[in-house]
């Protein structure tokens, strides 16, 4: 079934004309951990609505959740009449519609689901981001400073992970009750240094393929003994949208396989499990175009005398992303830049004082200290179709036909669906 109550209550989630709020208070990714958890173990309380479940049982030993990057509510729509995988959620389960968390960014989502904080009380929001114990700017999930292409560069410079992440996660909790939890990840995340932090307490395996994951977890759940949490993360949908965009030809085959192969190598052979099969997205995409990316510090005179600097004199950009360009401003020159910046982009983007956005909860509510201190205060909203961002020659540059962060509808509406294997 579709879940009516959540779609209108999305739906009625407008904000300033084509923007969205995220739904903190219901209908959020940012409340999928503690549901989990409730299912799992009855400890707390649901933190989705209940009409998310329809008629399913609300308790279950094994709770299975595909974290899908990039597969928005659009997807959704689009493939539902054309896909049986799909569609089995409908006529078997129930399909809720969901806000990403703000930013719609992977590291903020990611963040979020091994330790159940928002960005706000996590203080991990972005793909680029201010760590103040380095004062300089930095990639959380690659755990290097910004622009680096080597992983784990942070380490060097004294940094432990959580320095920058939350030091505890739901599996410890869940673990505790007795639940084991097991995660799958390609390689190249498992291996750095922010997964072995936010894994801890877990069983983590690494696939190269969809197939091999997918083998791997079936057989896992049919030896199972004991209560159990199976959380598999699949990238390819999110990288394949940013180099030829979300309405690409590559994006439909890039769907076609997984929506097939979902199918044909999971669902149909684990039918009578008794686990709860949960599939969401951490945030949807937008369309851009590299060719009409706008950089302040190319178009704008006198962008770099607005921005702050730390001790060394070099200015803290650039954070966030060209979706959401979070910026650094001298309190001193704050109005002065957020209105040089809005007239510059009049008709592009929205320019906020995030002070706003903090005050509204769009981060989450309850900021921690640690976030306050890493976040900028302005913060660039393009536009659908649009982008800004800071440009330095092989450092800072957008190349991507499709992008997220933002508040567009195509970037904050994620699907839920829920059946029982």
């Amino acid at each position: 079934m579709l879940n009516e109550a959540s779609i209108l209550a999305v739906n009625a989630a407008a904000w300033r004309g084509p923007f969205i709020r995220p739904l903190y208070e219901s209908y959020c990714f940012a409340n999928l951990p503690a549901t989990i958890q409730h299912v799992l173990t009855g400890l707390g309380e649901s933190g989705l609505p209940d009409d998310v479940f329809g008629n399913l049982p609300r308790r279950y030993d094994a709770v299975v959740l595909f974290f899908v990057d990039a597969f928005g509510w659009r997807y959704f729509e689009r493939y539902v009449d054309r896909y049986a995988f799909l569609r089995h959620f409908v006529t078997n389960g129930v399909v809720s519609k969901l806000t990403s968390q703000f930013p719609s960014t992977t590291a903020a989502h990611v963040t979020c689901i091994h330790t159940g904080l928002t960005p706000a009380q996590s203080g991990v929001y972005e793909w680029f981001q201010y760590q103040p114990g380095v004062d300089r700017m930095i990639m959380p999930l690659l755990f290097s400073f910004a622009g680096d292409k080597a992983r784990d560069r942070l380490i060097s410079a004294g940094l432990s992970p959580t320095d920058v992440f939350p030091a505890t996660t739901i599996y410890r909790q869940l673990g505790q009750a007795g639940v084991k939890s097991y995660l799958f990840h390609t390689r190249d995340i498992a291996d750095g240094a922010p997964m072995r932090a936010l894994s801890e307490n877990t069983t983590t395996i690494t696939y190269k393929t969809l197939p091999e994951l997918l083998v791997n977890l079936r057989r896992l759940l049919e030896r199972r003994e004991g209560p159990a949490y199976y959380l598999a993360y699949y990238g390819a949908v999110d990288s394949i949208g940013h180099e030829y965009g979300p309405t690409s030809e590559h994006i439909e085959a890039e769907l076609d396989q997984f929506l097939v192969t979902m199918e044909r190598l999971f669902l149909d052979r684990v039918r009578g499990s008794r686990a709860l099969l949960l599939l969401t997205a951490d945030h949807g995409m937008v369309e851009i175009a590299p060719q009409t990316t706008v950089y302040l510090n190319l178009t704008l005179p006198h962008f770099r005398d607005y921005v702050a600097t730390n001790h060394r004199g070099e200015p803290l950009v650039p954070a966030g992303s060209p979706r959401d360009f979070f910026l650094h401003i001298k309190p001193e020159r704050l109005t002065e830049a957020r209105t040089a910046i809005a007239e510059h982009l009049q008709g592009k983007a929205l320019v906020v004082e995030t002070s706003e956005l903090i005050a509204q909860e769009f981060f989450g509510p309850m900021p921690s200290e640690r976030f306050l201190a890493r976040v900028g205060n302005l913060v660039v909203l393009p536009f659908k179709g649009e982008s800004s961002h800071y440009y330095e020659r092989d450092r800072f540059e957008n190349r991507y036909y499709g992008h997220h962060g933002g508040l567009t509808r195509e970037e904050m509406e994620i699907p839920l669906l829920v059946c029982e294997l």
